[in-house]
């Protein structure tokens, strides 16, 4: 009888993170789930290091035939040196967290540690096991990075850092050539709770009001939420989003002529009206 062989695997997105024992067959043992709080960097090493040691200590019977742990990471992952790079506002510049996780997670687990970007983790899992039978494919997480697999293989770049595609914001973003603000970084929601809490202050009509917490707090699921209830505001926003995503998505497909685009990281939640307005946005702005 065949001895079987078995990873870990850790991955967060914009709403959830994940943690999972996945057997060499593809077979998930087990899996643990967590709702984020924030997306900042500190929570977001808190919460996989909590996750790490939970699903360590689950998979204690299969640890004689566990091959290693892999982590599916926001930011720019720096393979060869093992250091992902964190994006942190403070106040309004964007300055890189360094994180030594390999080096430091090796260390703690006895395990081979093996990172990627989480755009790209995403587009390289999408290919091979919905779409192999394509071979050029754009997994766009969220609104703001793209995981990218030209020819049938991923591609990331010299640095790992090939798929985001913004612009570093400058006070004045105009030129002869006309304005340009429209691609310096986006937010990770697209601006999503922002804009609703700036049209709810507007006292403009919205169920939406009803979700806001003691403190003020608007949830991304919150506007999806809404969407698939038919309010009118919730849905507004999400077109709004939708367009925006679009146009970038149509910059991306002029320039890869990919056979496929996969929307994930959390927006694809969003469901069906979020899709197709987005796939409606990138028909119309790209060539045919």
């Amino acid at each position: 009888m065949k001895r079987h062989k078995y990873v870990i695997g850790v991955a967060l997105n914009l709403l959830d993170a994940r943690a999972l024992l996945l057997r060499d067959d593809r077979k998930i043992i087990f899996q643990i789930d967590r709702k984020r709080k924030s997306i900042k960097a500190n929570e977001t090493i808190s919460i996989l290091l909590s996750l790490l040691e939970e699903v360590f200590h689950k998979s204690r019977q299969y640890k004689d035939d566990l091959l290693g742990i892999g982590l599916a990471l926001g930011g720019v992952v720096d393979k060869k040196k093992g250091v992902v790079y964190w994006p942190e506002k403070y106040n309004a510049p964007t300055v890189y967290i360094s994180v030594p996780f390999k080096k430091y997670l090796e260390e703690k687990f006895k395990l081979p540690i093996y990172m990627e970007n989480d755009a790209s983790a995403s587009a390289w899992a999408e290919y091979a096991v919905n779409f192999n039978q394509y071979h050029n494919l754009i997994y766009m997480f969220s609104g703001v990075g793209c995981g990218l697999v030209l020819n049938g293989q991923l591609y990331t770049g010299k640095d790992g850092a090939a798929g985001e595609i913004f612009l570093n914001p400058h006070k004045v973003m105009t030129s002869p050539m006309g304005e340009f603000s429209f691609l310096s970084q986006w937010p990770h929601d697209l601006g999503v709770v922002k804009r609703a809490k700036e049209l709810i202050s507007f006292g403009k009509h919205t169920a939406l009001i009803n979700k806001i917490d003691s403190v003020g707090k608007l949830s991304l699921d919150d506007i999806f939420w809404g969407a698939k209830s038919k309010d009118k505001l919730a849905k507004e926003i999400l077109k709004e989003a939708a367009f925006c995503l679009g146009v970038k998505l149509s910059l991306l497909v002029n320039l890869f002529n990919p056979e496929v685009i996969v929307i994930g990281g959390g927006l694809e939640e969003s469901g069906d009206f979020f899709l197709e307005e987005v796939h409606k946005v990138t028909k119309e702005f790209s060539f045919s």
